[in-house]
């Protein structure tokens, strides 16, 4: 069940009449751009390395953590979570048995402290693990309550300043609640209340939804042709939201579920958690690839020539050169970038429906339309069409992770509603518009076919070009972070802290190739699979039913077992079993045809 905040106050429903944008309130600039920023963090917090842990937000038993006694398992279990991240990773080297630490900070969860600006309550949880013989110095920054002197001295200036310059400008001071909320088996933990309003939400929540897939719609509807094409992107879009339902009533069962992989777990334990890892991963790996593939595409539309030995090829290792310095960045400088990357992908599509008017002769136009045809041409279009149709509805991964950021969690149903009305409003428009400009003529991406059509403005070239290579600048970089993050951690690269100098150059070392090698993973794919409605169509029939249906109708069952009628029980196993069918039909069709 979940509780009201510690104070015992009910938060006000107000938030939801403030107006977007303005300068005060839970919708102003500043509270969207921190709730933008977390929803990056959630992005890039894709896949959960602690595969036996119940949950990826809180530490569920004394067991989980071996040597702890029953004392220090108790007040690291009343520790809050912070922007999405489990609490073992924000403060892995908390000195937990320093007794004097935990006195400070049960003192600032006390009811009387239950509002703090972030950066506070982040320099209290940022105290690394030092010899008896380290000295401690101030952070500056005041800690409300009496735990103000006491971190004082536990905070080590060091670490302070690479925590300050590790986040975003967005996300410092924030104020945020302390709430406790209950698990099935009767456990209480303290947690950060939600912050998201509704409208931030629908915002996040279309960003993760509306991506580069979309830009394959017009090639998976000429495949499918009028008569299939457009009632199965759809029902592709009808169906995802039904099952985001789903996932969002299997969470009510538990209030400490927060992530997918917590309801990997809580429905099938460690083993289910460790699937929905590697799942997540080759969807990493194949958007990486995607987006590779587009921007070589569109920059050899523009100004590459076989004859002058620039192909695709070449540019796809230039691409290499291109985006790795972008993986050293920090978080925060990637959610700015990444808030571009979404500004350039609806530019595309207001510039392709503007192109359609702006040439008055097929191909290429609105005013004077390309033939089309009503039905596939053949049975293997149809079925390279399901997965490039279901691939823009692949957002469930993160749903969960928005849904415990909201302020009023209950009302996330109703903003999946307006997501995927303007979501599916969107791709319809951009599938049929472009399947009306280019006809049979369609390939790969559209804007490829913009790009190598004659007739248009001068001007349209260079912006669509410029757009597009913002895209891939923008996302694969964050797309690689939990790939990074993985590998750091099995390598055990992470922790830099108190390693000797020789074997501290060594895991520096290890980091930068593991970047390098991730970026090498993508291009080299990328040369392996050039065809971008491919790498679509991969990804939709093999990843996205998978993450958007049967896994979502799986969780539901399980959860929600002793809830749902029969009817119920029938239509969920329905969607499974012609989902898991339309998945391995699709994924071979792409690898045979």
């Amino acid at each position: 069940m979940e509780s009201e905040p510690l104070n015992g106050r009910r938060q006000s429903h107000t938030f939801l009449d403030t107006p977007i944008g303005s300068f005060k309130g839970p919708n102003s600039l500043h509270n969207f751009a921190s709730s933008f920023t977390r929803a990056q963090n959630f992005v890039a917090s894709k896949i959960d390395n602690d595969i036996h842990k119940k949950r990826s937000f809180f530490v569920s038993s004394p067991g989980e953590h071996g040597d702890l006694d029953d004392e220090t398992y108790d007040a690291e279990l009343m520790m809050p979570s912070r922007r999405g991240e489990r609490l073992s990773t924000v403060i892995q080297d908390l000195p937990l048995r320093n007794q004097s630490f935990m006195s400070a900070y049960e003192s600032a969860l006390s009811p009387n402290n239950d509002v703090f600006y972030q950066d506070e309550i982040l320099s209290a949880l940022n105290t690394t693990r030092t010899r008896h013989s380290s000295s401690y110095t101030s952070s500056g920054i005041p800690i409300h309550g009496d735990a103000s002197d006491t971190v004082r001295k536990l905070m080590p200036a060091k670490s302070f300043a690479s925590l300050r310059s590790s986040f975003s400008i967005a996300t410092t001071a924030s104020h945020f609640n302390l709430k406790k909320i209950e698990d099935r088996d009767g456990n209480v933990v303290t947690v950060v209340a939600g912050q998201s309003t509704a409208p931030q939400t629908i915002f996040n929540s279309i960003n993760v939804l509306i991506g580069v897939g979309l830009l394959a719609l017009p090639v998976g509807i000429l495949k499918a042709g009028w008569v299939i094409g457009v009632p199965l992107l759809a029902l592709c879009g009808t169906l995802t939201y039904w099952s985001a339902t789903l996932l969002s009533k299997s969470m009510d069962t538990d209030a400490t579920i927060m992530t997918y992989a917590d309801l990997g777990f809580a429905s099938y334990g460690s083993m289910a958690k460790l699937l929905i890892s590697v799942i997540f991963s080759v969807d990493l790996i194949g958007a990486g690839v995607a987006l590779i593939v587009l921007l070589s595409d569109s920059i050899y539309a523009l100004v590459g020539n076989d004859e002058t030995g620039w192909t695709t090829t070449r540019f796809k290792l230039l691409s290499f050169f291109v985006l790795t310095p972008f993986t050293f960045l920090p978080l925060s400088v990637l959610s700015v970038f990444s808030l571009f990357g979404i500004m350039a992908t609806i530019s595309i599509t207001l510039l392709v429906l503007a192109c359609g008017f702006l040439k008055p002769t097929a191909p290429g136009s609105l005013v004077s339309i390309m033939p089309t045809n009503m039905w596939p041409q053949s049975i293997p279009d149809l079925l390279l069409a399901i997965g490039i149709l279901m691939a823009p509805f692949g957002g469930h991964a993160i749903f969960p992770n928005l849904k415990s950021d909201m302020r009023h969690p209950y009302r996330f149903t109703e903003t999946l509603k307006k997501t995927y009305s303007i979501t599916l409003i969107t791709d319809l428009s951009m599938g049929i518009i472009g399947f009306l400009m280019f006809g049979s003529k369609c390939s790969n991406e559209i804007t490829n076919n913009l790009l190598t059509t004659a007739g248009y403005p001068s001007w349209c070239y260079p912006v669509l070009s410029g757009l597009i290579c913002l895209i891939p600048l923008a996302k694969t970089p964050l797309n690689a972070k939990p790939i990074i993050s993985t590998l750091d951690s099995l390598l055990s690269l992470h922790a830099l802290e108190d390693t000797p100098a020789f074997l501290g150059t060594l895991k520096l070392m290890g980091r930068f190739l593991v970047r390098i090698g991730v970026n090498a993973l993508f291009v080299g794919l990328a040369i392996l699979f050039p065809e971008f409605d491919r790498v679509i169509g991969i990804l939709g029939a093999s990843i996205c039913f998978l993450v958007c249906v049967i896994l979502p109708g799986l969780f539901y069952l399980k959860l929600c077992r002793d809830t749902t009628s029969a009817s119920e029980r029938f239509a969920v196993w329905t969607a499974i079993a012609v989902c898991s069918i339309a998945g391995i039909v699709g994924t071979w069709a792409v690898f045979v045809f």
